[in-house]
C-alpha cells in the first residue's frame, strides 16, 4: 500500500468514526448500540447478532429501481436482508452483493422446492448519482431478483440512523461524478413484521450467513 492510499484509508476510518459519534451525540441509534445490544446466537461460529427484542422501524418513503414507492410496508410479510451502499463503490459493495447472491442461491438449494420468502434489498445512500434506472442495472447484474432502492437525503438519513448505519458523502461540486461515500458494511435482517431482527457485521462469509439466516427464519 502506498503512503497516499494508506492516508486515504486512515481518513476514511476517521470520517466514519466521527460520523458514528455524531449520530450517537444527537440521540440516534448508532452502529455501536446495534452491535452491543444484540446477542450472539448459540453457535460459536455464528455470524448473526440477534437483538434481544426486535426493534420497531419508523416509516420511510423511498423509491425502488422500477420507480415504485418503497416504504416500511414493503418490508412486511417476509424476511428481508438489507445492505446500504452505492453503485460507484469500488470494492465493498460489489463484494457484498456477490456474497448476498451466493446466500440467496444457497438458501434456495437448502429449501428445495419451497424456498423461503427472503427478499434482498440494496439501499443506495448516493441518490445524486444512483437513479432508479442505474440501480436496476446494477443490482440486476448480481441477481435479477434483488431490489435496489434510494430516495432523498431527508428520508435516507433517518432510516439509516435508526438502523445503525453510518455514512458520509464526500464534499463535492453539484453534478460531480467523482466523489466517495463512506459507509458501514453490515447486512441487516428484518422480520415479517418489518422490525429489525438482527445484524450480520462485516466481514462476511456467505456460507456461514446462509446457515445462520436459515436457522433464524426457520
Amino acid at each position: 500500500m502506498t503512503e497516499s492510499s494508506s492516508k486515504g484509508a486512515t481518513l476514511r476510518l476517521v470520517a466514519l468514526a466521527i460520523l458514528v459519534g455524531a449520530i450517537s451525540a444527537v440521540g440516534g441509534i448508532s452502529l455501536w448500540n446495534v452491535l452491543q445490544g444484540p446477542e450472539k446466537s448459540a453457535s460459536s461460529s455464528s455470524t448473526l447478532m440477534i437483538l434481544p427484542e426486535p426493534r420497531v422501524i419508523a416509516d420511510f418513503a423511498l423509491v425502488d429501481d422500477q420507480n415504485r414507492p418503497f416504504t416500511l410496508e414493503n418490508l412486511r410479510g417476509h424476511w428481508t436482508v438489507l445492505f446500504f451502499g452505492f453503485t460507484h463503490c469500488p470494492d465493498i459493495c460489489p463484494s457484498a452483493l456477490y456474497d448476498l447472491n451466493l446466500v440467496s442461491q444457497s438458501l434456495g438449494e437448502l429449501a428445495g422446492e419451497t424456498p423461503p420468502d427472503v427478499r434482498f434489498v440494496f439501499v443506495s445512500i448516493d441518490p445524486e448519482r444512483d437513479t432508479p434506472e442505474k440501480l436496476a442495472q446494477y443490482v440486476g447484474y448480481f441477481n435479477p431478483e434483488f431490489t435496489g432502492v434510494t430516495g432523498p437525503e431527508e428520508q435516507l438519513a433517518p432510516m439509516a440512523m435508526q438502523l445503525g448505519i453510518a455514512y458520509q458523502i464526500e464534499p463535492h461540486d453539484p453534478g460531480a461524478e467523482q466523489y466517495d461515500v463512506y459507509h458501514t458494511a453490515s447486512f441487516l435482517l428484518t422480520d415479517p413484521d418489518g422490525r429489525l431482527h438482527g445484524v450480520f457485521p462485516a466481514p462476511h462469509d456467505a456460507q456461514k450467513i446462509t446457515h445462520d439466516l436459515a436457522a433464524a427464519i426457520d
